[in-house]
């Protein structure tokens, strides 16, 4: 393993850690702001407020154990940069595919 790599595992513990951190001090539903909870209402109509924000945690989680595979299954520069773009794009756009579906009341 080379310090890239090394690197990549540890940004991933560290948002896994966060997050869980995170969102075991705040309640549920101040883990997101309520900017952010207006926002959202007022592009997808009436929102389940705790669904949104285990999709939110659950995406963060996603994003903490796509840096540790990626750090751990990589070996050579070029393709762990590949990885990281097109692993965040798909992250991405599922997450934008399956939010309006998931969190609309």
């Amino acid at each position: 393993m080379n310090f890239g790599n090394i690197n990549l595992i540890l940004i991933g513990v560290g948002i896994i850690v966060l997050t869980t951190i995170i969102s075991l001090i705040k309640p549920k539903t101040s883990f997101c702001s309520e900017k952010y909870f207006n926002k959202l209402e007022s592009m997808y109509g009436n929102i389940d407020k705790k669904k949104t924000v285990k999709l939110e945690v659950l995406y963060r989680y996603v994003t903490g154990l796509e840096y540790i595979a990626i750090g751990l299954f990589t070996r050579r520069l070029d393709i762990t940069i590949l990885a990281i773009i097109l692993v965040a794009i798909i992250t991405t756009a599922l997450y934008y595919l399956i939010r309006k579906k998931y969190i609309t009341i």
